[in-house]
């Protein structure tokens, strides 16, 4: 008998520790990644509970984001929550003091007027907020990533609450963009201890936060222009071109080095005249579409 019990203890505790690791990502709140940003671009980003299993009808988010890589220019409800016809909505911005970012402060609660009218739902998954942006146009961001994280300036940052208005669901992990644990990190890491205390309705470290945010596409390997791939810009880069748009030649690879005035189009006639105009008359020089 005494020989079983370590194996019997040792399943146990197998099991438990199964247990606490499926129930730790039960809950996520997670801002999405948006790749292969252009600069310039307009950029949607989402913040989505990927899987839940509890009633809320009230929710707060602080959300961090860089300025020199991106511009806020807007942000509602997301599609799960309008589609419940949820009431109430409102963001505001501000920069931080503690940080060097903007922080955009979102509170949503599903029943806000005395209007007789009753929400239809409120549990995931779906997305509960959206956010828009403008990507910066400085070329030393690309190829490289700007996060959107969660941010905690006081306790009430990044909560839930239940449809009674009885409960608090705080952070319990908390993700960083590269998918390290930041747990406990101050002020990136979640709600302190020192917020489940004292207060009147009851509280549970209950919801992961995921960071999300941006990365920029990278440029081409290739030189701007040259639309044979022979790593030079001259007369037989046209030739080639001419060759694949009125004789059936081999497209350029990729196609994309044909884009020779970046209209963001398959090669076409405009991008012949473009490259003649470079080479024989001093045109602007040929761009890359990334």
């Amino acid at each position: 008998m005494r020989s079983k019990m370590p194996v019997i203890l040792s399943l146990f505790l197998c099991l438990a520790m199964t247990v606490s690791l499926s129930a730790r990502s039960w809950n996520v709140i997670e801002i999405d990644k948006v790749d292969e940003v252009k600069l310039g671009d307009e950029v949607i980003v989402t913040v989505d509970l990927n899987r839940g299993d509890f009633e809320f009808g009230e929710f707060a988010l602080s959300i961090y984001y860089d300025t020199s890589a991106l511009s806020l220019t807007d942000a509602w409800l997301g599609d799960l929550l309008t589609a419940c016809d949820w009431e109430y909505f409102e963001y505001s911005e501000h920069a931080c003091e503690g940080c060097p970012y903007n922080i955009i402060k979102i509170k949503a609660v599903s029943e806000y007027y005395d209007n007789g009218q009753t929400a239809e739902c409120f549990e995931g998954p779906g997305k509960i907020a959206t956010l828009i942006f403008n990507a910066t146009e400085d070329s030393s961001y690309v190829c490289t990533s700007a996060p959107i994280g969660f941010y905690w300036e006081d306790c009430f940052d990044n909560l839930f609450v239940n449809t009674l208005q009885d409960t608090l669901w705080f952070s319990d992990y908390v993700v960083d963009f590269d998918g390290s644990d930041i747990t406990g990190t101050p002020s990136y890491g979640g709600a302190p201890k020192a917020c489940l205390e004292g207060v009147e309705e009851v509280p549970f470290r209950f919801l992961d936060y995921v960071t999300g945010g941006v990365i920029f596409k990278c440029a081409p390997e290739y030189i701007c222009g040259d639309i044979n791939g022979d790593d030079k810009i001259n007369l037989l880069d046209p030739v080639f071109l001419t060759a694949y748009l009125f004789k059936g030649g081999n497209a350029p690879d990729p196609v994309e080095r044909g884009d020779v005035d970046c209209s963001e189009t398959v090669p076409e006639l405009n991008d012949l005249v473009y490259i003649l105009n470079y080479i024989f008359y001093m045109g602007p020089d040929p761009c890359c579409v990334f």
